[in-house]
């Protein structure tokens, strides 16, 4: 969907899969598909002694599954053995849990055991393509091997709804999104009244940024069913990334009210409460969710953020690192050490802040911000060479913009190198001429290379800006009077009494209470005075 990295904060993955079982349409099988764990795990549980028993237990297992609980998982894909030794589903439960724990090769004899049961069940051959496609740390093998046993779930069962939504997914895995939406667009040909796989046809729209497209396919899941809560989360965070952050916020906001009230769900919305901004709402989540949850690591994390962006730097020091002492070093996003190095900054540890930018930028070197940031640190400590090389190197990755050149025509300001900073302003009016601030900062530059304004270096660019600025003083007021001030004082020095009167006069028209004019206006008036009577 984006590279932003603050999308890395939502804990949802982009898709979410459901586990492929009986194709009945069952409400465990939904209240799964929902996130609505202890709903599913009641439905199944009273399913136990019923003809639907295998599938009952395989449900209850790939609850488990879902919730990342994987000893009570294997223990009631056992108990569907149990009951039944001759299920293949509930082998291949065992499987999917052999998997979850990286053991592969154990996985794979559990797989080749449900295929000797069941090789002619379109769900055992579905349930194994799953594994393979939710498999920790998948491969590009894993997912054509996915592909693989979907392709023969479907020729089992032409009507297998599910196999193509699996296949679709593990083809977006592998790039492919042409053959996603195929098995997509076959999903709703066999099932077209199916909300997932219209939210399946939404998120791939999503990540081709066919945006249109993408909220149409989830109004259409919300449609045919206004309980589908996954529809509202993902058409919440497509209106976050168009910017239209109330409609956001309204939306996500249904899919929280929505969905179980667990600490997984209030993490969701406490993190996309701090995407729109409301940094309050985001700390009043994050402090209820860590009250029965304090261990999650996306709220500690969140809690540190939102302090800083709160104005509570001492406080965001203390959550920092307390956040940092609960996750593994090699797990931690880039904006993990931006948002350190900004408290650090904040609490006057420079050293370790300018540490964590640079590591900020390492994990994420196409966010400009992250440079503006370390260069601005840099100044700060007065370090102007390495802010202007900070900015260079910017420059030298992502390119150049007007921003970058007023940034580092600054550095240079500040680095008392005002050839370099007038050379680079002027790449700004030479790209657009009208634009008046980039003649005032060139003409700041100028007078700094004329200290003694004998040359008059900044003249051309003060006329120009007054020319440009012309029928906005109030806007432009107190750049004006700094221009008026100069040419004032410039014809002073020159003799030339009726401009110098005339630039005055505006200062003291935009500034009646200036000093500096009025002093200035009383001299040329006692010298004026002075050579008439003689």
């Amino acid at each position: 969907m984006t590279n932003n990295w603050k999308y890395a904060l939502l804990v949802a993955a982009m898709f979410p899969t459901a586990a492929a079982f009986a194709q009945s349409g069952d409400q465990g099988r939904r209240a799964t598909e929902l996130g609505r764990y202890q709903e599913a795990k009641s439905i199944y549980k009273s399913q136990l002694n019923s003809k639907d028993a295998d599938n009952a237990y395989f449900g209850l297992g790939n609850v488990y599954l879902r919730s990342e609980n994987v000893d009570s998982a294997a223990y009631y894909f056992n108990q569907g053995l149990a009951k039944n030794s001759k299920s293949a589903i509930n082998m291949v439960g065992l499987g999917k849990v052999e998997m979850a724990k990286g053991n592969r090769a154990g996985a794979e004899k559990h797989f080749a055991d449900a295929m000797k049961r069941g090789k002619k069940d379109s769900n055992v051959l579905a349930g194994i393509g799953e594994a393979y496609l939710m498999a920790p740390e998948a491969t590009e093998q894993d997912y054509n091997k996915a592909i693989e046993y979907l392709k023969q779930a479907v020729e089992r069962d032409k009507n297998n709804a599910e196999a193509y939504l699996l296949m679709g997914d593990a083809y977006l895995k592998l790039g492919n999104g042409g053959q996603a939406m195929t098995s997509y667009d076959n999903a709703i040909r066999i099932n077209d009244k199916s909300p997932k796989a219209h939210l399946r046809r939404g998120q791939l729209y999503t990540s081709s940024r066919n945006y249109n497209e993408a909220e149409e396919a989830y109004k259409k899941a919300i449609e045919l069913d206004p309980n589908y809560a996954p529809a509202y989360s993902d058409l919440g965070e497509l209106y976050y990334f168009a910017g239209q952050y109330d409609r956001a916020l309204s939306t996500f906001k249904q899919f929280v009210d929505m969905s179980e009230n667990t600490p997984a769900t209030r993490a969701k919305y406490a993190s996309f409460l701090f995407l729109t901004k409301d940094y309050e709402g985001t700390m009043r989540e994050v402090q209820e969710v860590l009250k029965s949850d304090p261990e999650n690591k996306t709220m500690n994390r969140l809690l540190a953020y939102s302090y800083l962006e709160l104005g509570k730097p001492e406080e965001a020091l203390k959550a920092m690192e307390n956040y940092l002492s609960k996750v593994d070093k090699n797990s931690l996003i880039a904006s993990d050490y931006e948002y350190y190095g900004r408290i650090l900054a904040r609490n006057n540890q420079p050293a370790k802040a300018v540490e964590n930018l640079e590591k900020a930028i390492e994990l994420d070197p196409n966010k400009p911000e992250l440079y503006y940031d370390l260069a601005n640190m840099y100044a700060r400590e007065k370090q102007f060479d390495k802010a202007v090389a900070v900015y260079n190197r910017k420059q030298e990755k992502l390119g150049a913009s007007n921003t970058d050149y007023f940034h580092l025509g600054n550095a240079y300001m500040m680095a008392e190198q005002f050839e370099k900073a007038d050379e680079t302003y002027k790449k700004i009016t030479d790209a657009n001429p009208t634009y008046a601030y980039a003649h005032i900062w060139r003409a700041r530059a100028q007078a700094n290379l004329d200290p003694e304004t004998e040359k008059g270096l900044a003249k051309p660019h003060y006329e120009e800006f007054i020319k440009l600025t012309n029928g906005e003083k109030e806007k432009y007021k107190k750049e004006l009077i700094e221009a008026n001030t100069y040419l004032g004082y410039y014809f002073y020095l020159k003799g030339e009494r009726d401009n110098a009167i005339k630039y005055w006069t505006e200062v003291k028209t935009l500034d009646p209470t200036n000093t500096q004019a009025e002093t200035a206006l009383a001299e040329i008036n006692k010298t004026s005075t002075a050579k008439k009577k003689r």
